[in-house]
């Protein structure tokens, strides 16, 4: 009996405490988002959360910012946020995290954002990045623990956001527009005695005529 009790005394901190510098990197809770070493959970009623997106579409190159909020009057001690698509895919990096918050390496380097300290929060935002193809319909998913350990929220999502393709100029509209550019440069020097001739494309492909 005096070895269980001093066994329970050592141990009953650390289950009470429950990872207050973030949550373990492993395979299950990677994929499931699920707390570990918890206890049972005790929360109800629908998560006092959510989830801002600067955006309602994402883009290759184009940086997203996430906000983990909580409603008025209301705290939060730990957080586990990922992107996720509709295959349920952890996607896209994490970055510029601030204070009280970290990077975990998931399914990829980056590919997750944590907690790192129990301090209460009211709200948090992070910098993603998202992949440079286009992955379908994505949501950010967080599981939120209130503190104590045994009150938290999973599966808080934010609203989807759509890909939408890059409008950087190709190479083809580059060199199209390079052209009108020569073309309108050469008629203002030589004005109409300059002629560009599209039936005798050469090496070089444009030539100068002089109207006897």
């Amino acid at each position: 009996m005096a070895i269980r009790r001093v066994f329970l005394a050592v141990l009953l901190p650390y289950c009470i405490i429950a990872f207050p510098t973030g949550p373990p990197v492993n395979r299950t809770v990677c994929t499931s988002m699920s707390p570990s070493g918890h206890p049972s959970n005790t929360a109800t009623g629908p998560a006092p959360y959510i989830i801002v997106v600067s955006n309602d579409t994402y883009t290759a190159g184009q940086p997203i910012q996430v906000t983990v909020r909580a409603n008025p009057g209301v705290t939060f001690a730990g957080f586990f946020v990922q992107a996720r698509n509709q295959s349920d895919s952890a996607l896209g990096t994490f970055s510029n995290v601030p204070q009280g918050s970290q990077v975990l390496a998931c399914t990829s380097a980056a590919g997750a954002w944590s907690h790192n300290n129990k301090n209460a929060k009211t709200e948090i935002t992070a910098t993603w990045m998202p992949p440079s193809d286009d992955l379908g319909s994505i949501a950010f998913q967080a599981t939120i623990v209130k503190g104590p350990e045994s009150v938290y929220w999973e599966g808080v999502r934010s609203q989807p956001l759509s890909y939408v393709y890059s409008a950087t100029p190709s190479l083809g509209m580059y060199m199209a527009g390079l052209c009108l550019g020569i073309w309108g440069f050469s008629k203002r020097m030589f004005g109409e005695n300059f002629v560009y001739n599209l039936q005798t494309v050469q090496t070089p492909w444009f030539f100068m005529k002089t109207v006897g």
